[in-house]
């Protein structure tokens, strides 16, 4: 039984990461679903993140490779969002961006650069501090997965040089990433040019107030699991405000239409009223019965009954009937005509026939 395409696909990455494996990434499939990945990923060297490890999943949609996937990340960073679909240019945000070429290995070394860009206000994007960042660096190497279990077993340790530092080797998709960091810029570039929408100002007040809360030192004492889900709570609950607000604006704006219905239908019946009343003053000036007739006839038109009604329209209907199928009618004429001629030509030559043999 043939797989389908996005399976042999799905299991080409997976030899493809075996075959080549990374101190910098790790990424495998869930046994029960093969659509979803969990990934770990280490902080580029240089950076607010170096040190850190950061854990997430990759949600591959039905028609991948087609489509890009979605992204979630489940380490605090102060860059993304946790428990949150973000936003990038591989991401299923911009699905105009995505090449079928790209898998799950451009995936991961475009999350590791992408860390230290700035948020741009995008969909999940956090722009904390260097020293917020670095504190949740330092704490994210205890971070455990319900699923994969501590995540700094997952990566294995970095090999060091003496004198450049890290071994890493140059990734492949450079040229790929830098295009999809250019596309990301385009894309805020155009939003601010656009203006800011309804949306736009209730993701700032998210992004606000979530900061807020956390920059408290209460929040780096430990690792908290419910990190995201404070988030999502705070989120939904903006999110709703800001809906309950364009409600009672669209609300408003109906009152004000009703409004304006309502009053012209006034000025309407004054005016039937008014002209009502002129009718009734001109009536009774006039003495004679037969111009009050004459008036009434010609302010009001005649009635007409619904069998009248429908009695016309039959009628109409019968004449621009005749009239579509009188051409069918001369037809059948013509048809019962030939066949008459027929007929009668065929009687004459068996009378003939007849008068032949009896004369023998």
């Amino acid at each position: 039984m043939s797989k389908s395409p996005s399976l042999r696909r799905i299991q080409a990455d997976i030899r493809e990461l075996a075959f080549d494996p990374s101190d910098r990434y790790h990424a495998a499939p869930m046994e029960n679903d093969m659509f979803e990945w969990h990934f770990t990923i280490r902080g580029a060297d240089g950076t607010d993140f170096e040190g850190g490890m950061y854990h997430g999943r990759i949600l591959l949609p039905p028609e991948y490779p087609m489509r890009p996937p979605n992204i979630i990340f489940l380490t605090p960073s102060g860059r993304f969002e946790t428990n949150t679909k973000i936003c990038l240019s591989f991401s299923a945000f911009h699905p105009e961006l995505w090449q079928p070429a790209w898998g799950i290995r451009l995936i991961l070394e475009a999350l590791i650069s992408f860390l230290p860009t700035p948020a741009d206000g995008a969909i999940g994007a956090l722009d904390w501090s260097s020293a917020e960042r670095k504190k949740l660096a330092a704490q994210s190497v205890h971070h455990e997965c319900p699923i994969c279990g501590k995540i700094a077993k997952l990566l294995p340790e970095v090999k060091k040089t003496t004198d450049e530092g890290s071994s890493q080797k140059p990734s492949r998709f450079q040229k790929e990433i830098e295009e999809l960091q250019k596309a990301q810029q385009m894309q805020h570039a155009l939003s601010v040019e656009g203006g800011e929408t309804k949306l736009d100002v209730c993701q700032e007040i998210i992004h606000e107030e979530a900061v807020s809360e956390e920059q408290q030192p209460e929040s780096f004492n430990s690792v908290d699991t419910n990190f995201g889900k404070d988030d999502g709570i705070l989120k939904g609950k903006i999110e709703k405000e800001c809906n309950d607000d364009m409600k009672e604006e669209e609300e408003g704006d109906v009152e004000i239409i009703c409004s304006q219905h309502s009053s012209a239908g006034e000025n309407e019946t004054q005016k039937q009223t008014t002209e009502a009343n002129s009718i009734s003053t001109k009536i009774d000036d006039e003495p004679a019965t037969e111009q009050y007739e004459t008036d009434v006839s010609a302010v009001d038109p005649p009635i007409i009954v619904p069998d009248q009604q429908q009695q016309q329209s039959w009628q109409s209907d019968i004449s621009s009937s005749w009239f579509l199928s009188d051409p069918v009618l001369n037809a059948i004429i013509l048809v019962l005509s030939m066949t008459c001629y027929l007929l009668l030509k065929k009687i004459d030559a068996v009378m003939e026939e007849i008068y032949a043999l009896e004369s023998e």
